[in-house]
């Protein structure tokens, strides 16, 4: 049953259940009401015929009592007419009738519990469609005055307003049910609207959205999913694209193995099947060996970004002096095959963070500008203290990095110059592989590009966020953004 009918049918009762039970307490009460009032308009009569007929025996000598009768010492002070709805009898102390003003009669037992404490009672009695008060009352003298009154009219006027409120309670239902289902259904129509927009939203209709313009529960309701929609709109484009990157590296990674596996086996094959000369057959297998370290770098990349992230880092100080001597004599023999020059300037500083996966880093920065430099050109490597951050370049001399490359070259297996890259054995790893160890350390780097001048690659560390994590003694979350940038020094 939709919610709609379940709220009708339970508002609708309750409503009819609540003017029931108030119209019969009020229509129960003024009947009570006016019943009191007619039993004591009824012993008041009854007292007031006593009172006048004490009065007026009294009145009589012995002699006079003696010759007149009870109906004429009546009939002195009471006079019956025709439109009254009750009667009057008069009993002895033994239950003797005296007087009566007409035949008609009920039978009672109210006699009974009189007593001169208690000298007057009274008794509703119902015959067939007419109802009497009788109400008897205990004279000084030890007679019994009877006066009956008819009250139908009391509970006919109660049956009346119970026919009455019982048609207005009809009314009142019809047009209360017919205002309930019309408000349920204003109600509920935005919520049906909110209920399609789901629907279709759980179809693939993405840019589906609710405009409900209402300040209740419903407008919220409609407000937060809007709100939910347009966070999994971001997240499956986040999704779209990560599936993309995985779709891409899947390629490129296939790519990257065909290459070097083709070269393998092609040059293994014709050792395998030809007869070579020595000069032949160590050039084939220079051929096989090359490919096969090409492999062995490429598998160690992906290692090293397998590994990056998952391993518990030991923040150590490091002293930067110290650091860049060993990143240079690490990267010299490379750069002295091309005839490049590396000079160094930094200022004294400490860093706290993973000693290897730094190097990491800076010696596959300073590989990248050795790959984009000529020879006789110089890589500088610059260390400068600023006001609460301690910032590492790397600048090189070569041709930069085209613009539209610029927020590609993070990707893995993206090379600027492909062919370059990969006769200097590089496989497109090494600067994801430094965002991901950057990342771990809360740094933030920048690339400024000039066609002309070269590439510099700045890395800054945030010295005081450092510290933080150096007293804690634990690996820092992965976090979405880069790092800290720290301003510059004027």
């Amino acid at each position: 049953m939709k919610l709609s009918w379940k709220l009708f049918f339970i508002t609708t009762p309750m409503f009819v259940l609540f003017l029931t039970l108030f119209g019969t307490w009020m229509i129960q009460d003024s009947f009570q009401n006016s019943l009191n009032k007619e039993i004591d308009r009824c012993m008041v009569e009854n007292q007031m015929f006593q009172n006048s007929y004490e009065l007026t025996q009294n009145s009589l000598s012995q002699d006079q009592k003696q010759h007149v009768s009870t109906k004429k010492l009546v009939e002195s002070f009471h006079h019956k007419s025709a439109s009254d709805d009750g009667s009057v009898r008069i009993f002895s102390a033994n239950g003797f009738l005296l007087y009566q003003d007409s035949e008609f009669q009920i039978e009672h037992q109210i006699t009974e519990i009189l007593n001169e404490r208690q000298n007057v009672g009274y008794q509703i009695f119902q015959l067939e469609n007419e109802v009497y008060l009788v109400v008897v009352c205990r004279t000084s003298l030890g007679e019994y005055i009877e006066t009956t009154k008819n009250i139908s009219d009391v509970f006919q006027d109660r049956s009346s307003m119970y026919l009455r409120y019982q048609i207005s309670v009809l009314l009142m239902t019809s047009l209360v049910g017919c205002l309930t289902f019309l408000i349920l259904f204003l109600v509920m129509r935005n919520m049906h609207r909110l209920s399609f927009a789901t629907r279709q939203f759980a179809r693939g209709q993405y840019d589906m959205r609710v405009t409900i313009r209402s300040d209740d529960e419903i407008g919220m309701l409609a407000d937060d999913f809007n709100w939910m929609a347009n966070a999994m709109n971001v997240q499956m484009e986040k999704l779209k694209n990560e599936v993309q990157r995985q779709e891409e590296f899947t390629a490129a990674f296939a790519h990257e193995l065909k290459t070097p596996l083709t070269s393998i086996i092609g040059y293994a094959d014709t050792i395998r099947q030809m007869e070579l000369t020595p000069e032949e057959t160590d050039m084939c297998a220079n051929y096989i060996y090359h490919q096969g370290k090409r492999l062995q770098s490429l598998s160690y990349k992906l290692l090293e970004m397998t590994m990056a992230g998952k391993q518990d880092l030991s923040y150590n100080e490091i002293s930067v002096s110290d650091f860049l001597d060993e990143i240079q004599k690490t990267a010299m023999p490379s750069l002295l095959e091309k005839h490049l020059s590396l000079t160094i300037k930094a200022d004294s500083g400490i860093l706290r963070g993973d000693r290897e996966l730094l190097a990491s880093v800076f010696l596959n920065l300073i590989d990248n500008s050795r790959k984009a430099s000529k020879p006789g050109q110089e890589i500088r490597l610059t260390g400068t203290q600023l006001s609460d951050c301690y910032a590492i370049s790397v600048e090189d001399e070569g041709g930069g990095i085209p613009p539209e490359d610029l927020d590609r070259i993070t990707e893995a297996f993206y090379m600027v110059d492909k062919s370059r890259s990969r006769k200097e054995g590089g496989a497109g790893l090494g600067l994801t592989l430094c965002q991901k160890i950057i990342d771990l350390h809360h740094a933030v780097w920048y690339f400024e590009n000039n066609p002309e001048k070269g590439l510099k690659v700045t890395v800054r560390f945030d010295q005081q966020d450092q510290t933080l994590r150096g007293r804690k003694k634990q690996r820092p979350e992965s976090e979405d953004h880069m790092g800290i940038a720290c301003p510059e020094e004027t």
